[in-house]
């Protein structure tokens, strides 16, 4: 790889990535347009209900984490992010639910919730599962839901880096059933993968 193909792939991890800084706000504030679309379609499949318990995995600047919270008011709801800077940038959009308590947001993965066992009504993921460990990360997200919880994930299709149909083996292996995947065609973007499932019920 050449200096300026190192410096670029350094520089979109910076913003994409694993955010920080200045080039991750300047990144999460491109998220917030290019992934809106996205965010509306992982909420309003989660079939979300008033005091539903949901975890969103990586939300980013938090729009997606804000939609989601209106959706389960007056219950709990976690956000989990790992980088400091989106953490930043959604605790700045969601403050009144975080002060109101119906929004946690902490550092953390999808391999690593710091959630229990069966207490999550529903999962969304948006753009970040091509930086999964992902069989531990699906088996992680699968530990956390509640029997007949639902999982809703969906990405880019150009930084998936994997087949598409890869992510509904993997969600299959780690104990996920009733698994759709879609590849959904846009006039703007690369194809938008987008898979649902649920952890069996008792």
């Amino acid at each position: 790889m050449g200096i300026m193909s190192t410096i670029l792939m350094r520089a979109l991890d910076a913003a994409f990535g694993h955010p920080r800084g200045l080039v991750g706000r300047l990144g999460g504030a491109l998220m917030v347009r290019g992934n809106a679309a996205q965010e509306r379609w992982a909420v309003r499949h989660a079939d979300l209900r008033p005091g539903s318990r949901v975890l969103v995995v990586g939300p980013g600047p938090g729009v997606g984490l804000a939609l989601a919270a209106a959706a389960v008011a007056p219950g709990g709801h976690v956000g989990v992010e790992p980088s400091a800077t989106m953490r930043e940038m959604a605790a700045a959009r969601c403050a009144s639910e975080i002060a109101a308590g119906r929004v946690e947001l902490r550092d953390g993965t999808a391999e690593h919730t710091g959630c229990a066992d069966d207490t999550v009504d529903a999962v969304i993921s948006v753009n970040n599962v091509m930086l999964w460990d992902r069989p531990a990360g699906f088996a992680e997200l699968h530990r956390v839901l509640r029997p007949a919880g639902r999982l809703v994930l969906t990405a880019h299709r150009h930084v998936l880096g994997a087949p598409p149909e890869q992510l509904r083996t993997e969600a299959s292996a780690a104990g996920f059933t009733d698994l759709a995947l879609t590849v959904r065609a846009r006039r703007l973007n690369s194809p938008a993968v987008e898979l649902l499932a649920h952890k069996p019920g008792t």
